[in-house]
C-alpha cells in the first residue's frame, strides 16, 4: 500500500505520454483517405535554398495554411519534400508571419476542388534566413510527382483528379519495376525523356516497367532521336544523334493522320451526343492544314479502370493522332471530356473537360469546347521538329461556379474587351412630380403638376473602359399627358433629352449590373395650368428647358455566353431624378427646383 502514490504517478506519466506522443506516433506519412470519396489531397513542396548547407539551417520553423482545414507546416534543413494532407475542398491560404517572406507576383493561395489531388503552386524554400515563397517551376512539379506515385499504395486516390502537376502525370499504376534500360549516346550529355519526363542525362541507367515506353534523347544542334520500346526484358540502347538541319529546324511533320472517333457514353447510350461531339471536332480542326482528318470509329479497350483506343491496330495502320472522348449524363447535368491521343506514345496529349446542363446550352458549349481544343491542339502540335513532349488540360464549366471560375473570367474578360460596345434601346413608363405658379394678369395660383403617365423612347449608347468602368450617353423622345393636381386639367405634350454620364458596372456570365449618374438637359415646348375660380381659367408655361442629374440603376441579362456572335440582352432599368432645374425660356419667369422624378425602363440591346 505505500507504493500506490508511485503506481498514480506512474500511471499519470503513462497516460500524458499517450495522450501527447501516441497520435504522432500513429500519424500515417501519407493520408490514407477512407471512405469518403469527395476528400482531396494537398501536397506542399519544400527545399532547402541553394547554395545553403544544412549546418547554416538550425531548427524547424512552423507555420500554417488557413482555410476550410488549418494545416500545420514543419519545415525542417532537408533538402526536399512534399508535406501532403488530406483536406475538404475550398481555398487554403498560407499565414505569413516574421519568418514567412512572400516573393513578389507569386501566390500565396491555392483552390483545392473536389474528388482531386492538388500539388501547391508555390515553394517553401528555407534558409538561414527563414522561408521564402517561390515560384513552382517544372523540375518541382516533376519531383513531387515522383514522390507521389511512390505513394500509391491506396487505391482509394485513384480516382482523383490531378492538378498542378504540369507537363507530368504520375503513373498510378502500383506494379513493382522490372527491367533495366541503360542509355547512352553520341555526343554524350544528351537530355533523356523517358515517357514525357525528364530522367537525367545520359549515360542514364534506371528501372522501368514491362509495356510500352516512349524515350526522347535531345541534344541542341542535333535531331532529336524518339524510340518507342516494349519491354519484356532488359534493354540497351546506344544513340547515334544526328546535326541538324536547316530544313529539319524549319518545319515538322507536313501531315499528322488524324482520326476523329464518336465520344464514348460512360453512362448509357446517347449516340445523338456521341456523334455531335465527334462532329463539332472533325469541323473545326478540318481547318487546320497541319492534320489530315479523317472520321473513324475505333476500336477500344479497357485496362483496369481506364478505357482508351486500341492503339496497336492504328498503328499498323498509320494513324499519327485520335480526336475522341468521354461524356456522362446524369440527372440533366453533363460532363465532356474531349481528348487529343498520340498514338505511338499511347497516351493523351491535350485534354478539355466541360461541366453543364444537357439542355440547348450544349451547343453554345461545343463551340467553347472546340475553340478551346483548337487551341490546345495547336499549342502540342510540334515545332520545328520537335516531337510532342507536354500534356495539359484546361477545364472550364457552365454551372459549377467553383468549378468554372476562371473560364466565367475569361469569358466576361473578352466580352468587354471585344466587344465594348452596348447599344440599347428601351420604351417604359415614368412621371414628374413639381409645382408651378401661374397667373393670366387677373389671378395667380399655385398649382401642382403632374407629368404622367410619362413615355420615352430612350436610345443608349455605352463604351466599357475596364473592368470596372464604363462611359453612357443616349437622347430620349418621350410623350406624357400633365395633369393638375387642383383642378384635373389634362393635356398632351412632348419633350426631347440629351444625357451622358459615368456607370460603374459589376459583370457575372450571364449578367451586369450597372450604377450610374447623368447629366440630362430636356426641353418640354409647352405646359398648359388649369385651375378654377369664378370660372375656368388657364395659362400657359413654356417652353421650359430641364438641367437634371438623374440616377440609374439597370440589368443587362444576356441571351446566351456567345461571344463570337453579337450578344443580345434583355435591358432593365429604373432611373430617379432627386435634382433639377427647369427655366422658363416662354419669360413666364418660373424658373425653379424640379421637385421629383422617375422612369422605369425596359428593352433590348446588343453588344457590338
Amino acid at each position: 500500500m505505500r507504493h500506490l502514490p508511485h503506481i498514480r504517478l506512474i500511471t499519470l506519466i503513462v497516460l500524458l505520454f499517450v495522450f501527447f506522443a501516441l497520435p504522432s506516433l500513429t500519424a500515417q506519412p501519407f493520408p490514407q483517405p477512407g471512405n469518403d470519396e469527395e476528400v482531396s489531397l494537398l501536397g506542399v513542396y519544400y527545399q532547402r535554398s541553394p547554395g545553403t548547407l544544412p549546418g547554416e539551417v538550425k531548427g524547424k520553423i512552423r507555420t500554417r495554411i488557413e482555410g476550410p482545414d488549418r494545416l500545420s507546416l514543419l519545415i525542417d534543413a532537408s533538402e526536399w519534400g512534399v508535406l501532403w494532407f488530406k483536406v475538404e475542398e475550398g481555398v487554403y491560404s498560407i499565414i505569413a508571419d516574421e519568418n514567412i517572406k512572400i516573393t513578389p507576383g507569386v501566390s500565396e493561395t491555392v483552390h483545392v476542388p473536389q474528388a482531386s489531388v492538388v500539388l501547391a503552386p508555390f515553394i517553401l524554400e528555407r534558409s538561414a534566413d527563414g522561408v521564402a515563397i517561390q515560384r513552382l517551376n517544372e523540375e518541382v512539379r516533376q519531383k513531387a510527382g515522383r514522390d507521389l506515385a511512390l505513394h500509391f499504395n491506396y487505391p482509394q486516390w485513384l480516382g482523383r483528379n490531378l492538378i498542378g502537376f504540369g507537363t507530368l502525370r504520375p503513373s498510378l499504376d502500383p506494379e513493382t519495376l522490372q527491367f533495366r534500360v541503360n542509355i547512352s549516346t553520341d555526343p554524350e550529355s544528351a537530355e533523356i525523356f523517358v515517357d514525357d519526363v525528364l530522367a537525367g542525362t545520359a549515360p542514364l541507367g534506371f528501372s522501368l516497367t514491362g509495356g510500352k515506353h516512349r524515350i526522347l534523347i535531345r541534344y541542341e544542334g542535333f535531331e532529336d532521336a524518339i524510340y518507342y520500346v516494349r519491354l519484356e526484358g532488359d534493354a540497351d540502347i546506344d544513340a547515334v544523334l544526328k546535326p541538324a538541319e536547316a530544313a529539319a529546324m524549319e518545319g515538322g511533320k507536313e501531315k499528322y493522320s488524324t482520326l476523329v472517333a464518336p465520344f464514348v457514353s460512360v453512362t448509357g447510350q446517347n449516340d445523338q451526343f456521341s456523334r455531335l461531339f465527334a462532329d463539332t471536332l472533325l469541323l473545326t480542326l478540318e481547318n487546320d492544314e497541319r492534320l489530315d482528318v479523317k472520321p473513324s470509329a475505333l476500336p477500344w479497350v479497357q485496362r483496369d479502370a481506364l478505357i482508351h483506343p486500341d492503339f496497336l491496330p492504328l498503328e499498323e495502320i498509320g494513324a499519327d493522332l485520335v480526336v475522341s472522348g468521354f461524356f456522362s449524363e446524369t440527372d440533366g447535368k453533363l460532363s465532356i471530356q474531349a481528348n487529343l491521343y498520340d498514338v505511338q506514345a499511347e497516351t493523351i496529349r491535350a485534354a478539355v473537360t466541360w461541366y453543364g446542363t444537357a439542355g440547348f446550352d450544349i451547343f453554345d458549349a461545343m463551340d467553347e469546347i472546340a475553340e478551346e481544343f483548337a487551341h490546345e491542339v495547336d499549342r502540342v502540335l510540334p515545332a520545328a521538329g520537335r516531337a510532342l513532349i507536354t500534356r495539359q488540360e484546361t477545364i472550364f464549366s457552365g454551372v459549377d461556379r467553383s468549378e468554372s471560375l476562371l473560364a466565367r473570367k475569361k469569358i466576361i474578360r473578352k466580352r468587354w474587351r471585344e466587344q465594348p460596345n452596348v447599344l440599347t434601346f428601351q420604351s417604359g413608363m415614368g412621371g414628374i412630380m413639381e409645382e408651378f405658379t401661374v397667373s393670366d394678369g387677373t389671378y395667380t395660383s399655385t398649382a401642382g403638376l403632374s407629368d404622367g403617365p410619362v413615355i420615352p423612347l430612350i436610345f443608349s449608347w455605352d463604351r466599357d473602359i475596364n473592368s470596372r468602368f464604363a462611359a453612357g450617353t443616349g437622347v430620349t423622345i418621350g410623350f406624357n399627358k400633365s395633369r393638375n393636381e387642383y383642378s384635373g386639367g389634362e393635356e398632351q405634350n412632348w419633350f426631347a433629352s440629351a444625357f451622358a454620364g459615368p456607370r460603374m458596372v459589376f459583370r457575372s456570365l450571364r449578367a451586369d449590373i450597372y450604377l450610374g449618374i447623368d447629366f440630362q438637359i430636356s426641353y418640354f415646348p409647352r405646359i398648359t395650368e388649369y385651375w378654377d375660380d369664378s370660372g375656368p381659367r388657364q395659362a400657359d408655361l413654356g417652353p421650359l428647358l430641364y438641367l437634371e442629374l438623374p440616377m440609374k440603376i439597370g440589368l443587362r441579362y444576356y441571351f446566351n455566353r456567345r461571344i463570337d456572335t453579337m450578344p443580345l440582352f434583355l435591358n432593365a432599368a429604373l432611373g430617379i431624378t432627386p435634382l433639377g432645374y427647369h427655366f422658363d425660356l416662354g419669360g413666364g419667369n418660373q424658373n425653379g427646383m424640379m421637385s421629383t422624378g422617375i422612369l422605369l425602363n425596359i428593352g433590348m440591346g446588343v453588344r457590338l
